[in-house]
């Protein structure tokens, strides 16, 4: 098992914190999609999408959608998404180029620490996304060919 990154054990407390307040843990999904809709390449563009998967992971779960994971999951996830949000963590992001390093490294440690969790995850986003699109497809009336001709 490898070696988290540093600072990110104390961020753990947060994340079992952020469970337990999920009006707080939706502030901080928010504030996350925020950050991560303005950082363009630099040292996030290698885990952007784990980053993706991980918030969408964190909505799923404090939505109640989706519960198939550990309770220790999620604490690890959410305080991972916390460390990417706060700007004073163990290297701050004001420092240009590499205060986002540390954050890119928390978030890959965290996706492969969860890596078989993150999978079941996505198979489950796309049974959902399959299941919408079925139903959308269902619910269209099918076209009259006599409609054609009338224009």
């Amino acid at each position: 098992m490898a070696k988290p990154p540093r600072g990110f054990a104390r961020f753990l407390r947060r994340g079992a914190k952020l469970l337990k307040n999920p009006r707080l843990l939706r502030q901080v999904l928010s504030q996350a999609v925020t950050k991560l809709g303005r950082a363009e390449g630099g040292p996030l563009a290698e885990v952007k999408e784990h980053l993706h998967r991980l918030v969408a992971l964190l909505k799923a779960y404090v939505s109640g959608e989706y519960r198939d994971v550990s309770t220790q999951t999620m604490i690890v996830v959410a305080a991972a998404v916390a460390y990417f949000v706060v700007p004073f963590d163990a290297v701050p992001d004001f420092l240009f180029g590499w205060g986002l390093v540390d954050d890119a490294a928390v978030i890959s440690y965290v996706a492969a620490q969860i890596a078989g969790e993150l999978a079941a995850f996505a198979r489950w986003q796309q049974a959902q996304e399959a299941q919408e699109q079925k139903k959308g497809s269902d619910c269209k009336l099918p076209t009259d060919p006599s409609d054609d001709d009338a224009s």
